[in-house]
């Protein structure tokens, strides 16, 4: 399984929004791939197979990864999450994803000084999304990844 195109996203509770919004604050990525519709199209299409979705813990460098994403991609998200980390994976833009779980020398001397708040990662390519583990989090992402805007 490889992917172009990881939006990258804060947790955060954002009260004056609705749905995903309201829990993730989204980076602006400054690419069109990212535009017209992109993450509203890969969440209808995720929605439209949510029965086929399920929620793993993946130990990674260290750190524990949760993942949201399709049944049939459970035996392929190890490797995905490894080779994204170790960057071996060419997406449009930076997912930061490697400064979090496996950060070199100079990125941890950077993050002294400017902490990294990127924690959440959607694959708008392959449907899939993952967070830094965060119980509180995953309770309110159950909630509203499984309700369908009115």
């Amino acid at each position: 399984m490889k992917t172009y195109l990881i939006q990258r996203g804060t947790i955060e509770n954002q009260e004056s929004k609705k749905g995903i919004d309201s829990i993730v604050e989204f980076d602006y990525m400054g690419a069109s791939e990212y535009e017209w519709g992109a993450l509203p199209d890969s969440l209808k299409r995720l929605r439209s197979r949510i029965n086929e979705y399920t929620y793993l813990d993946v130990p990674l460098f260290g750190k524990c990864i949760s993942v949201f994403c399709n049944n049939e991609q459970k035996t392929e998200v190890m490797e995905y999450l490894k080779e994204l980390a170790n960057g071996k994976m060419n997406t449009k833009l930076g997912s930061y994803f490697d400064q979090y779980v496996k950060p070199s020398k100079h990125d941890l001397e950077w993050q002294a000084k400017h902490p990294l708040k990127i924690n959440f990662w959607w694959d708008i390519e392959n449907d899939l999304m993952f967070w830094v583990k965060n119980p509180e989090f995953e309770l309110k992402f159950k909630t509203i990844i499984a309700t369908k805007p009115s």
